[in-house]
């Protein structure tokens, strides 16, 4: 007999029920409230170890389109321009920031009354006191330097803390959910119930804290992850009963968050699409007909609900009706503009995305997928497992098709990938324990100590530079002008400088060639549009000779010449084409190296490797 009977409602992890680990004799008892906390504490803290760039979108499709919207300055992407996305996530970075607004102006105010108090003492008490009017001056300072020291550590950590706290709570629902799939696959004696769905768990947690991917990518701030997160919560919530829970409240949340994600990444109906067909094919097959009823209504009442809410964000963002999704389709896959950033081979996600992503439980997860099998269920439409197998293979063939190719486009199999590889384990670990001698256990230790520390490291290392040099120009006391030559989007922009008191602030752009969009031959065009860090790097004197004025004093210049860009106060560059060009042309030019920043010691774009370097030349000179 199954874990539970046809129809039966499936479990909620309530935050008042208890698991047991049985372990070396000794039953340990963690509450799923403490559960919750322990995962949110160590993501909290795992953020603080992430201070280093990965991929533009961190900062430019989710911090910079919220801070610009908070603070009113900053760059959008033309994505933004263009209305390719939709606001819903940044709009959470933005509530972030007016909190934190908030709470700077709040602290502003009480260490500006304080100073006021102390103000009106000293001149009552010691009115003449040289030393006491110094001190009066200095604490009059406090209030504005207090809010700008608060805002800004805000900025820099409030997000950290958003994603951390999404990832602790999505990391509880993956778990969750690798104990449910497990108890409505599998028969399981009711004395070993409790004990072997903990121990499900208790692998999936050591898995999903230790995966190397997540520990470095799960608190960044991409949309992906944000998505995971909802796809876990949305996965927990699923009618995986065949269609007896589609009248329930949690299927609505499964709903709402389902069709949410499809609307924030069309790509996800590649998940939801699947497995909602399923479901309606078993109730059709069981001839269930007003449930069937039933689910259509809920499924037409929860999108008019979710296009609702995303035209009242996107309407907030963008000061008129905008269906990002569609446009979103239209360039992504209807035209060959999405190449413009790159294109991979066909085997790219199967031989990398998802050996990165799985870690080193993919041995695991190759195992399970060849011979994980139910033993409770025998239909593909009301099997969790098979449907699960199925989708993992439809996401990565789609994908395959798809030119552009990142990492990150099939994170969202990371919870499939956690049910199939802790199920997995439950078998192969605890042979592995009593089958070999006593000190081979460390081995099972070795792979997730590896993966942690590798992430860790790589989190608070490489390419930290660029984070790092957008911190000492906002310290910058008086900044007349900032410029950025390296290829475009190297570094965050305001949502790490968040200064609006700099006359001209710029980098090098790479705008994508949208005349093309409606261009039928626009592949064969493509292959020859170079955007300006393109010809940056393919010349960079002729670059230089063409788009800037004479690196010298500026009398010295044509008066009637007009230039793309003026040497800026502070010159910002990699130590790339700092060797290659600019350390001798700069050599007598009045430019000194102000700061250097370490980045990378190898990258896979050499035109990003080595150090960062700011370049200082007063702006009279």
């Amino acid at each position: 007999m199954g874990p539970q009977e046809a129809g039966a409602k499936i479990e909620e992890p309530t935050k008042h029920r208890e698991y047991h680990v049985e372990q070396a004799g000794e039953k340990t008892r963690i509450s799923n409230s403490s559960f919750l906390r322990i995962l949110v504490l160590f993501r909290v803290i795992n953020s603080f170890f992430v201070n280093s760039f990965f991929q533009p979108d961190e900062f430019w499709q989710s911090l910079e389109p919220a801070h610009f919207k908070a603070f009113g300055y900053g760059e959008l992407t033309w994505e933004w321009k263009f209305g390719l996305r939709s606001y819903a996530f940044s709009f959470l970075f933005e509530l972030v920031y007016r909190l934190v607004s908030l709470i700077s102006t709040f602290l502003a105010s009480v260490v500006g009354f304080a100073s006021s108090i102390f103000t009106v003492l000293v001149r009552n008490l010691i009115p003449d006191s040289n030393g006491a009017l110094e001190m009066v001056l200095e604490m009059q300072k406090f209030p504005q330097e207090i809010k700008e020291f608060a805002e800004y550590q805000g900025i820099i950590y409030g997000p950290k803390i958003m994603m951390a706290v999404l990832a602790g709570f999505g990391e509880w629902y993956a778990i969750s959910f690798a104990a449910k799939v497990y108890k409505s696959c599998f028969e399981i004696d009711m004395k070993n119930k409790t004990r072997e769905s903990a121990l499900v768990k208790r692998n999936a947690l050591i898995i999903s804290v230790t995966n190397f991917f997540n520990c470095f990518f799960i608190t960044r701030t991409f949309s992906n992850t944000f998505e995971m997160d909802l796809t876990c919560i949305a996965l927990y919530y699923w009618d995986w009963s065949g269609g007896h829970n589609v009248t329930s409240t949690k299927f609505t949340v499964s709903l709402i968050l389902g069709i949410f994600l499809c609307f924030q990444r069309p790509t996800n109906a590649f998940i939801w699409l699947p497995f909602g067909l399923f479901l309606t094919l078993n109730l059709l097959r069981t001839h269930r007909f007003k449930t069937l009823a039933r689910l259509i209504y809920k499924v037409l009442f929860t999108l008019i609900f979710v296009i609702a809410v995303n035209l009242a964000v996107d309407y907030y963002f963008y000061g008129k009706i905008m269906f990002p999704a569609l446009r979103f389709i239209k360039f992504n896959y209807t035209s060959a503009l999405s190449e413009f950033y790159g294109t991979a081979p066909w085997h790219f996600h199967l031989c990398q995305s998802v050996p990165l992503i799985a870690g080193y439980s993919l041995p695991l997860v190759i195992l399970g997928f060849y011979s994980l099998r139910s033993t409770t269920k025998n239909s593909l439409f009301n099997d969790p497992l098979k449907q699960i197998k199925l989708v993992i293979i439809l996401e990565i063939l789609i994908f395959s098709v798809i030119g552009h190719k990142e990492f990150r486009f099939m994170y969202n199999l990371q919870p499939f990938f956690l049910v199939i590889s802790s199920i997995v384990l439950l078998g192969v670990l605890p042979k592995a324990q009593n089958g070999r001698p006593k000190p081979l256990k460390w081995y099972f230790w070795m792979p997730p100590f590896i993966s942690v520390v590798a992430a860790l490291a790589l989190s608070s290392h490489h390419e930290t530079g660029v984070i790092e040099v957008t911190k000492y120009l906002h310290y910058i006391p008086k900044v007349h002008s900032i410029g950025f030559v390296m290829p475009c989007h190297s570094t965050p922009w305001q949502s790490y400088i968040h200064r609006n008191n700099t006359q001209n602030l710029w980098s090098i752009s790479c705008e994508p060639p949208l005349h093309l969009l409606q261009d039928p031959s626009a592949r064969e065009k493509l292959h020859h549009y170079m955007d300006e860090s393109d010809c940056l790097y393919d010349d960079a004197p002729k670059f230089i000779y063409q788009n800037f004025p004479p690196a010298f004093r500026k009398n010295l210049r044509s008066p009637d010449k007009k230039w793309t860009y003026e040497w800026p106060e502070y010159l910002v560059i990699f130590e790339q084409l700092d060797d290659l060009y600019l350390n001798s042309y700069l050599a007598d030019s009045g430019y000194r190296v102000d700061a250097r920043f370490f980045n990378t010691l190898s990258h896979w774009d050499s035109r990003r490797s080595g150090d960062v370097i700011v370049y200082y030349k007063p702006p009279w000179f």
